[in-house]
């Protein structure tokens, strides 16, 4: 993914790469703390959210659906952003990490792991998903 200014991006992209970088920030070794994946993984999940919407909004030309699940919207938009099998399950994992009143930005009790690979795969397929702005 290219160093892009912020201007260079709509809305939801210009969201999705703000909230990208805060959880690349927070997921780094040295910003790690206790609970902190917590936070880098809700930030992610909101990136992956923005993303589809802001691939959403550039290919049909109209708002996309005003949820937040991110499965919904990742099946209803799975053409537009050409996702594999692959990112649609770590889309769910994202989504099942986030899951609750509120998701993780509240005392619920998440339901899979923090998994590095979960976390990985998620920064790429918003990578991959803002790379259609470039």
């Amino acid at each position: 993914m290219k160093n892009l200014p912020l201007e260079h991006y709509h809305s939801f992209a210009r969201k999705a790469v703000i909230f990208l970088n805060a959880a690349k920030t927070t997921n780094e070794i040295k910003n790690r703390r206790v609970g902190s994946e917590e936070v880098a993984y809700y930030l992610l999940s909101h990136a992956v959210e923005l993303s589809i919407k802001a691939v959403a909004f550039k290919e049909t030309g109209q708002e996309p659906l005003r949820i937040h699940d991110k499965e919904e919207l990742a099946e209803q938009y799975k053409k537009e952003c050409n996702f594999s099998e692959i990112e649609i399950e770590i889309i769910k994992k994202l989504k099942n990490l986030n899951e609750g009143p509120g998701g993780l930005r509240y005392d619920n009790n998440p339901v899979g792991s923090f998994l590095p690979s979960t976390f990985n795969g998620g920064v790429l397929i918003v990578e991959r998903l803002l790379e259609k702005f470039e």
